[in-house]
């Protein structure tokens, strides 16, 4: 009876183990559908997964958003997706278990850009000054303008109430009678606290500009795109 048991289990782990080692073997074929918030299709966005740092696939949509790629069952991979409007854009993907060649349709739904869109808001000052809080402006905007090198953007600045106010009293300087520093605004300093931060930063000067804007409240900056290129 022991030795039927013993045949039984071994058996079984060999069924196990040859499921295993044919897995290994096996891909599923993904057959993707990239599309916008309104459901349609795009073109001509660069399709990478990653199973960690290693690059598993690659592929580009068609004139209907569609790609394919095989990649292994049950792994996640990070899917990124890149177009001269799109702006780290990447998603979780499971893939399915299994044994045996499978196709798996999937559909990616992103977030495009376009002119005159708001890329974000941000409350980036505390009221009354000048100086700038840590904020992911000026990690990200220097980013987007890296990836995506046709893009400029405006910079709205607030300041609340008394937007025309002068903060700074006016300062002789030395050498010439009745000479004087410029008067400063808030509105000015903070223009100025912005610029030098991007600059600082790597971000390209001719390709962000400034305008003084009236925000709702927690906001006093809006980043807006001027211009964005369009061939994809």
């Amino acid at each position: 009876m022991s030795n039927i048991i013993i045949n039984a289990m071994m058996l079984i782990c060999t069924f196990i183990l040859s499921e295993r080692i044919t897995a290994q073997g096996v891909t599923f074929l993904i057959k993707g559908k990239v599309v916008d918030e309104e459901k349609k299709a795009l073109q001509g966005v660069q399709v990478t997964a990653k199973d960690g740092d290693e690059i598993s696939g690659k592929s580009k949509t068609t004139a209907s958003g569609e790609f394919t790629m095989t990649l292994k069952p049950g792994r996640y991979y990070s899917m990124s997706f890149e177009r001269n409007d799109l702006f780290m854009a990447r998603q979780d993907f499971r893939v399915p278990d299994g044994t045996s060649y499978q196709e798996i349709s999937q559909d990616f739904q992103l977030r495009t850009f376009a002119k005159g869109d708001t890329i974000q808001q941000f409350p980036l000052f505390p009221a009354g000054q000048a100086n700038a809080m840590p904020s992911p402006l000026f990690t990200m905007i220097p980013e987007m303008l890296k990836k995506m090198p046709h893009l400029k953007i405006k910079v709205l600045v607030s300041v609340g109430k008394g937007s025309g106010k002068k903060i700074k009293a006016e300062k002789k300087t030395k050498g010439k009678k009745g000479s004087s520093t410029p008067v400063q605004t808030l509105y000015d300093l903070r223009v100025e606290e912005i610029r030098s931060k991007l600059l600082i930063v790597g971000a390209p000067e001719a390709r962000f500009t400034f305008e003084k804007a009236s925000l709702k409240s927690p906001f006093d900056v809006s980043v807006i795109i001027t211009t964005l290129a369009s061939d994809f």
